[in-house]
């Protein structure tokens, strides 16, 4: 018998050819993230369910999700952002015309593109959402194409599995799956030096306001995706068919 503290959750796999989640603080060098700040799975989903733009952040604000991966490899990629509009056809067009030869206002910035991004994203949202996400993930079907950041990046959803998440009791020591927030673990310094594991601190968005005001987070992320052995009474137990595995939420 599941415990009554026990959470449905499904885990499917958020992957694609490219990938870039703009820094809240980037400006003229566009820099991402290596892993999708939650902000970001928050308006995955909502696009698989068909949110209007902008509501994911609020009608799915209790979400639970917690995300996993390695940090992929990346490539500068310099794009050509105009900063005019095209000048406007006129109403007749003589034969021969070959248009405005003014110079284009436009600007190179660079974009830190992410090759082969692949992670493994633990979700529990509100019932009714709930169920229709586990039902698309399964039929492959959704409102609008998914995507890795940008737009024109396209992503794939492959469904995994469904399974509950158990919220521990107390203090423990665990190897986590996932992302962690900072603030809410001790880590065990000995622990990473034994097992060569290379920890980052990454501060990603977190939530976002419908004025877009965003609130931030500290996350421990493992450069390789390999578990992150922390002490705290934050982790869940996430059970699935066949294996077991402790995660955060973000």
């Amino acid at each position: 018998m599941e415990p009554a503290s026990a959470k449905p959750v499904v885990v499917f796999r958020y992957f694609g050819r490219f990938g870039h989640f703009l820094r809240a603080e980037a400006s003229a060098s566009a820099l991402s993230y290596p892993i999708p700040p939650r902000t970001v799975l928050l308006g995955l989903i909502g696009a698989v369910l068909g949110l209007e733009k902008d509501t994911p952040q609020a009608l799915l604000k209790d979400a639970l999700i917690a995300v996993s991966g390695a940090q992929p490899s990346t490539h500068w990629h310099r794009a050509k952002l105009r900063k005019d509009p095209p000048a406007p056809l006129p109403l007749r067009v003589k034969a021969g015309a070959k248009g405005s030869d003014a110079p284009e206002k436009a600007t190179l910035i660079k974009q830190e593109w992410l090759l082969n991004p692949n992670y493994q994203v633990t979700a529990q949202l509100p019932t009714l959402h709930h169920d229709a996400l586990v039902r698309r993930l399964r039929e492959g079907a959704w409102h609008y194409s998914p995507c890795l950041g940008l737009s024109e990046m396209n992503a794939e959803l492959e469904f995994i599995a469904t399974g509950t998440a158990t919220p521990l009791t107390g203090d423990q020591q665990v190897n986590c799956h996932s992302l962690v927030r900072q603030d809410l673990v001790t880590v065990e310094g000995q622990r990473f030096l034994e097992d060569g594991l290379e920890l980052q601190v990454l501060r990603m968005p977190r939530d976002v306001t419908p004025d877009r005001v965003f609130s931030h987070a500290n996350y421990l992320v493992e450069r390789q995706g390999r578990p992150i052995p922390v002490r705290t009474a934050h982790a869940w137990l996430v059970s699935l068919p066949g294996r077991d595995s402790h995660v955060m939420f973000l």
